[in-house]
């Protein structure tokens, strides 16, 4: 008795010791928060409401910086982006006046993005006298300069991770050639654009547009964005979504609405709208930018000055995706940085549950403790009333025993019969499990030295095993030195308890091709003595993932079509020779007219040349050559030991190579290369440098009529950022109505009247000349939109004389080749002639030859439709080019205009019959005939006599503004001979 209350004494004691241990695995310890009293305070002012994506990040990252020190966080909202208004601002002051006046003090002031950026510089002297100020968000790079230069004011810029996310797009896209930014009109979005264009010089391959969402409605920008192709980024900018008609959209709603209208994927610099539609990208943190903040100020309160806290101009970023974007555009998963978020990506069961899950199998193994503990204690009391028992019996039982003994000995050999079945059920499972997962279990006595394998382990090897050779002659026979070397270490270090268990990957010497992987898992056990170790674990072949992981590293290094080494292998190979600091060559090769092969045989054939042409380059490569594809049409040749490179002549073997036209399925293509080169070090030392080097160069090749060579030098980078300085200028202007038109006039020769005005048009703001930034314009396609301002302006310049009451005189404008393109200028052009209510023969549109080397036919359809309108067309620089009288008999035109360069050559006596037959077979064609550039007296007189129409030079009038246009508007000239 006195030992069954021992036994439960001794139980509840245990049950006490789990309950306590429940307790504090479960509850664990609350830590008990003080609040400490502080006397600082620090007030932030936010241009947004607490709505506003950004803003709670902002403010949990200042709490994050600020709440370990006790230092109270004030918040206000100014709310601009409902609110944008002078009246909003004026009652913002107000308020924040009069809360300043009756609350206590604060010690410093953070404001976050533009607008409370502009508020606190514009206020300072009224309410933050003498107070720090730390900005964060600042979009407007010039504005956050300006006030870091305040002794009072220091901050973060909200620098938009523009490069990052275009080098993403590129990684997903090889064949990108153009960068669209979706931005608005916000000062966060102009901002935003301006850092948008500030990335242009990185990528000079790429072509660079914006597409102003405050400009278009909403079914104009669905329009746009469904002609967007897969060659194309789109980069989402600006905080908000606003089209023209007024309509506002959240940036969820804007994500959806774009994603709805475009076959690209969407990428995004700054929060919101990744989970609705956008694909993602790298992203400002501003939960980080917020804690950076707050550092700050809290280096302030501790004494800092304002000076020794410089602006910083980075800001931190953090990689976003919305899962089922990426698979819908088909986007491979290791293409991703590691460390990037993925939205919408399904958890397990055990993911979502695991806590849970974790708790119940906590409760199920104590409970399995308990039950073991009661169970072993039930059995020792029993088996203590079953001796006492038989004790007290034994003497008149023992016959019974005796007849008992039998059967119970008989029961015990049927358990061990089921016991053996049991066992040898076991091993068949044994078996089964092992071959069907493909390992091999194996024991290693580390006493002995030896090893056991399950017998499976055989099947793995292409010729019979020693079973029973010691481990370390097994493995110097299987297993290379190193792979022995790497095994040593791994146990080692286990045994050393660096390492939870043993878990390694090595080759197994065989002769299969390829050589088999081996993943080998195992941990310890102790023999029956301490000196006695066993190592057990099994062993699986990897082999297949072992190939599978070669190649899709093949796949992340080479081209998929030429098999080439990609960019990516480029650039590593490239950093590997310039760390030997060794002079090299880098040559950018261009198949020139490329595109015409794509456009009139399909890409299948475009394919078929590029891996053709990599084949010959590969076949024909000099040893000190690195040939990769650069992406397109394009191929990057990296040149080594210079030294012993004559470089003309490596270029001349490779137009030897391909002077002869390569052969593809009894099709022959005759191909001619621009070249750019660039030298290291002397051009540059830095990689992207270099690449942009020889880039410059192509582009220059490319501009001076192609198949040829140049090598970089410095000039051309200018030349570059000039082009893109005039770029800007023009985008500018069309922006912001830079331009405006001047007229020359065209006089009747016999009348000496004004028939006609040419229209001419001019930057406002530049000194630049036409030739340089029309010829810009049509490279960059803003061609369009000046296209149309000059269209426009000279539709309204001429309504503007028709209610002056002068009469009518028509006004021709130049039309550019490149405008053949803008699909939608036809039905721009008769809504203008609406809109001032304008006669269409009031217009005249003047082409050139080249018009018709852009798609001839859609040139003469359009030509058609203008001729059908009324509008008369003019052939302009007749005489220069590829002049030909040929294109008299079938463009739709109504009047030649001889160029000065053939006035100038054949207006001489010696020459005038070339002149007079030009008119002649002009006038049989019922054509009119103006000349253009005339500035002698005697040149008028030779075309009169001639026959020629009209005239328009220097000789009665230079090109003048419509206010000087209207003061000869009815001269006659003749009467100032």
């Amino acid at each position: 008795m006195r030992m069954g209350i021992i036994s439960t004494h001794n139980l509840m004691k245990k049950l006490l010791i789990i309950l306590i241990a429940l307790i504090i695995l479960f509850i664990g310890q609350k830590p008990l928060l003080i609040q400490a009293q502080t006397n600082q305070r620090v007030l932030f002012i936010s241009s947004y409401s607490e709505s506003f994506a950004t803003v709670p990040e902002q403010i949990a990252g200042i709490h994050q910086a600020l709440d370990p020190h006790n230092i109270l966080l004030d918040i206000e909202y100014m709310d601009t982006k409902r609110f944008d208004t002078q009246e909003n601002i004026d009652n913002f002051f107000t308020a924040l006046r009069y809360k300043l006046d009756n609350l206590q003090p604060y010690d410093a002031i953070i404001v976050g993005d533009d607008r409370a950026l502009d508020f606190a510089m514009a206020y300072q002297k009224e309410l933050f006298d003498e107070l720090p100020i730390v900005f964060l968000g600042i979009n407007d790079v010039n504005r956050a300069e300006e006030a870091a230069r305040n002794p009072y004011m220091t901050g973060i810029v909200e620098s938009v991770p523009i490069k990052e996310n275009i080098e993403l797009a590129l990684k997903f896209n090889s064949n990108v050639q153009r960068v669209v930014g979706l931005v608005e009109g916000s000062i966060t979005g102009r901002g935003e654009k301006d850092q948008f264009y500030g990335a242009v010089g990185f990528y000079p391959s790429l072509r660079f547009e914006d597409i102003s969402i405050s400009e278009h409605t909403t079914e104009e920008m669905a329009d746009i964005l469904q002609e967007i192709q897969d060659d194309t980024i789109i980069l989402f900018l600006g905080s908000m979504y606003k089209d023209q008609a007024g309509l506002d959209l959240t940036i969820d709603e804007a994500a959806a609405f774009i994603s709805a209208n475009t076959q690209v994927p969407v990428y995004r610099a700054t929060s919101g709208g990744v989970g609705q539609g956008f694909l993602g990208g790298v992203q400002v943190s501003y939960r980080e930018t917020g804690k950076r903040a707050g550092g700050m100020v809290f280096q302030l309160l501790q004494g800092t000055p304002v000076q020794d806290l410089p602006m910083m101009n980075e800001s931190p970023y953090y990689t976003i995706f919305d899962y089922q974007m990426v698979q819908h555009f088909d986007i491979p998963e290791s293409l991703l940085p590691h460390d990037a978020l993925l939205l919408n990506k399904k958890s397990s069961y055990f993911e979502q549950n695991m806590k849970l899950l974790l708790g119940v199998f906590a409760a199920l193994f104590i409970m399995l403790i308990i039950s073991t503990l009661m169970g072993m204690d039930s059995l020792k009391h029993r088996t203590m009333q079953r001796k006492l028992r038989e004790s007290n019996e034994e003497l008149s039982a023992t016959y019974e025993e005796l007849a008992a003994t039998e059967e119970e000995l008989r029961h015990q050999y049927r358990l061990i019969e089921e016991n053996v079945r049991r066992i040898e059920l076991l091993n068949q499972k044994y078996e089964h499990a092992i071959n069907s997962t493909n390992s091999v279990v194996w024991e290693l006595n580390l006493s002995n030295r030896s090893i056991y394998f399950s017998r499976n382990f055989e099947n793995w090897l292409s010729r019979p095993f020693p079973w029973h050779e010691p481990v370390d002659q097994l493995m110097d026979k299987y297993l290379n030195e190193k792979i022995v070397q790497l095994l040593n270490e791994e146990i080692a270090a286990y045994l050393n308890g660096e390492k939870s268990e043993i878990k390694v990957e090595f080759p197994v010497k065989s002769s299969a091709k390829p050589s088999r992987w081996i993943k080998a898992q195992g941990k310890a056990i102790r023999g029956s003595s301490e000196e006695e170790i066993f190592l057990y674990g099994i062993m699986t072949d990897v082999t297949d993932q072992k190939l599978q992981e070669e190649y899709i590293d093949h796949l992340a290094h080479y081209d998929y079509l030429t098999n080439l080494p990609n960019r990516i292998s480029f650039m590593e190979k490239l950093q590997e020779e310039i760390e030997k600091a060794l002079p090299l060559y880098i040559l950018l090769m261009d198949i020139d007219n490329f595109k015409e092969i794509n456009d009139t045989l399909g890409h299948v054939w475009g394919d078929k040349v590029l891996k053709a042409v990599a084949q010959k380059l590969l076949d024909h490569a000099c040893p000190n050559m690195f040939i990769s594809r650069f992406g397109g049409d394009e191929f990057l040749i990296l040149m080594t030991d210079r030294d012993s490179c004559d470089i003309e002549e490596c270029i001349k073997q490779i137009r030897i190579m391909f002077s002869q036209p390569i052969s593809i399925e009894r099709n022959e293509f005759t191909l001619k290369f621009s070249m750019g080169i660039t030298r290291y070090p002397e051009d540059s030392t830095d990689i992207d440098q270099l690449i942009m080097n020889a880039d410059t160069a192509l582009y220059q090749v490319k501009r001076s009529g192609k198949n040829h060579h140049l090598l970089y030098n410095k000039e051309m980078q200018q030349e570059l950022r000039n082009k893109a300085v005039t770029e800007g200028i023009i985008r500018k202007a069309v922006q912001e109505d830079g331009f405006y038109l001047v007229y020359q006039p065209q006089v009747n020769v016999k009348t000496g009247e004004i028939e006609s005005f040419e229209a001419l048009v001019r930057l406002k703001h530049h000194p630049i000349s036409p030739d340089v930034f029309i010829r810009i314009a049509e490279e960059s396609d803003l061609i369009y939109q000046i296209g149309r301002v000059v269209t426009k302006e000279a539709i309204r310049q001429a309504a503007a004389w028709r209610d002056k009451g002068y009469p009518r005189k028509s006004i021709s404008i130049n039309f550019s080749s490149k405008q053949i393109r803008d699909r939608d200028y036809l039905q721009f052009l008769v809504d203008t002639l609406a809109e001032y209510e304008m006669d269409p023969q009031c217009l005249e549109i003047e082409i050139t030859e080249s018009i018709l080397l852009e798609e001839t036919h859609l040139t003469l359809e359009l030509l058609e439709k203008i001729k059908e309108l009324g509008i008369k067309i003019a052939l302009d620089d007749f005489g220069t080019g590829f002049s030909s009288l040929n294109y008299l008999t079938y463009i739709p035109v109504d009047k030649v205009k001889l160029d000065k360069s053939l006035c100038d050559k054949f207006l001489s006596p010696d020459n005038i019959k070339v002149i007079e037959s030009i008119i002649s077979l002009a006038h049989s064609l019922n054509l009119v005939i103006t000349a253009e550039g005339i500035e002698e007296q005697w040149q008028y007189e030779q075309l009169k006599l001639s026959g020629c129409n009209s005239i328009q030079g220097y000789l009665f009038s230079k090109p003048l503004v419509a206010e000087e246009a209207e003061k000869i508007y009815e001269k006659n000239f003749l009467d100032s001979f």
